[in-house]
């Protein structure tokens, strides 16, 4: 048989099927994300690979799982020996010129790193004072200017309006910020999957589904997540909290988005629609899943019967029947793979008819 990644030829015994691969993670995703090769069922080309290869794979996944632990380490190692606060201070709260570097600036209290920084970037500071604290939530600056410019979030006035999209912010850098989101340019990529982003942080964040870091956890469950919004919109779930209420008919949700979304029931308004029919979605997901039944696109494979399915909520109902576990009739003891099989079924008993 033929190696998929070195094209070298083995006996039947000694290769491995990329797509039955009983790994966790599978070697068909593996050999997409390390090695950057796109592999799909049925393309025609070799679906197994050598030892060799597979051995020289993995090796690869461990020396780079390692190199991760060992930054780690170092910036915890670092860390213990700074035992100091750092702060972002933006270029619009530091007067320099062209020739000015870091070394020249001198802040009372201040402990400055002698490095050259370029115009465009921010300025780390570390520090331990923050001498000045707003009035209204208590939060310290180590800058006067740095909490004048939070004193605006309190006001709720938002000066910098974007004439493309309208939206509106309170400070002029996240402003310039998100301007650069129109212009289409994503400068930075990610090395492993090769996408691309506007920022530099959305790089940073999105590195982290690689390394499976989950810094933000639940304290009552212990569910862990890549972004910190995502942490407290789940505490919610906690909580019960529901901030965002609906002025119509007063019905709450947990996220701004969901309320967004729902006003739209209210005006009708439904701005995805499909190129290809014409058909219109309140929101954008629903318009991502209806044009895979014009494309034919089943994205969510089962791994255990390779079945593939248009969303990610069919393949999860799916699993179910491989599990074996079963929903039974406390009057007949019938039993059900799905719970809605188990009410409809419930109605021959009760001589419920359904609604309409």
């Amino acid at each position: 048989m033929e190696c998929r990644l070195c094209l070298g030829s083995a006996p039947a015994e000694s290769s491995v099927s990329i797509f039955g691969d009983p790994h966790p993670e599978r070697l068909e995703q593996r050999i997409r994300t390390f090695c950057q090769i796109n592999v799909k069922r049925g393309d025609g080309l070799p679906d197994s690979v050598c030892l060799s290869c597979k051995t020289n794979l993995e090796l690869l996944i461990s020396f780079r799982k390692a190199c991760f632990r060992s930054n780690e380490t170092s910036q915890l190692r670092l860390d213990d020996c700074l035992k100091i606060k750092t702060e972002e201070v933006f270029l619009e709260d530091v007067r320099w010129d062209d020739e000015l570097s870091l070394s020249t600036i001198h802040r009372k209290n201040s402990e400055i790193c002698s490095k050259p920084f370029p115009m465009e970037s921010k300025l780390v500071l570390c520090t331990r004072d923050k001498p000045f604290k707003c009035e209204i939530c208590l939060k310290p600056f180590s800058h006067k200017s740095r909490l004048e410019s939070h004193k605006i979030s309190h006001t709720g006035i938002k000066p910098h309006k974007c004439e493309i999209c309208l939206k509106s912010f309170s400070r002029k850098y996240y402003f310039e910020s998100h301007k650069i989101s129109h212009t289409g340019i994503k400068l930075y990529k990610c090395d492993i999957c090769l996408k691309s982003f506007v920022h530099k942080h959305g790089l940073v964040l999105h590195f982290r589904t690689h390394r499976g870091e989950k810094p933000y956890k639940c304290e009552i469950c212990l569910k862990s997540f890549y972004l910190k919004s995502g942490l407290v919109i789940h505490l919610r779930s906690h909580t019960g909290e529901k901030p965002y209420k609906c002025e119509n008919c007063l019905k709450s949700f947990s996220q701004k988005q969901g309320l967004v979304i729902h006003l739209r029931s209210h005006t009708g308004e439904k701005p995805y629609k499909c190129e290809n029919c014409l058909k219109s979605f309140s929101h954008k997901q629903g318009l991502v899943i209806h044009s895979r039944f014009h494309t034919g696109e089943k994205p969510y494979e089962c791994e255990i019967c390779f079945k593939s399915f248009y969303q990610r909520s069919n393949l999860m109902y799916h699993k179910k029947s491989h599990t074996g576990i079963k929903l039974q009739c406390d009057i007949c003891l019938k039993a059900f793979i799905h719970k809605q099989g188990l009410v409809i079924h419930l109605r021959s008993h009760t001589g419920e008819k359904p609604t309409e």
